[in-house]
């Protein structure tokens, strides 16, 4: 049975990107705590996670499409049957990944997953990874050598 996450998270994403400070502040908990290890920022509480998006290069993209392919990962529920013929989730249905990327004000894509814990129907704890878009370096490889 599919999960409400998606939509949550479109709606989630849909603020951040407007932003919509007053939809925002319905979707995430009061007890909210975000962190991007990369950087050593943390967010806590509402204002500091709105202080964040406000200071985001550029401002909000403004539009949700920025976000192409976003995948949540963890959006149906799994159960298996153990030996002992009991039903057990595979998975915590309030912990979901997203993956997804957007592009900053310079041109550049940028990576994101985002490992997320739901608590009340509102985004309660984030984990947050990025990274800029990059050529691969076999292919780089292959380039310099061919040129050469």
């Amino acid at each position: 049975m599919p999960s409400q996450a998606r939509p949550f998270f479109e709606q989630l994403l849909a603020a951040m990107m407007k932003p919509d400070r007053e939809a925002l502040e319905k979707l995430v908990h009061p007890d909210f705590m975000g962190d991007f290890p990369q950087s050593g920022e943390r967010a806590r509480g509402f204002a500091q996670f709105w202080g964040q998006l406000e200071a985001y290069p550029g401002g909000a993209p403004g539009d949700v499409d920025a976000l192409p392919g976003m995948r949540v990962v963890g959006d149906e529920e799994r159960w298996a049957m153990s030996p002992g013929y009991s039903v057990v989730p595979l998975a915590d249905p309030t912990r979901f990944t997203i993956v997804g990327s957007v592009v900053y004000p310079d041109g550049v894509r940028w990576h994101i997953i985002m490992s997320v814990e739901l608590r009340d129907g509102r985004l309660f704890r984030s984990e947050t990874y990025f990274g800029p878009e990059m050529a691969a370096p076999i292919a780089e490889s292959i380039a310099a050598r061919s040129r050469g």
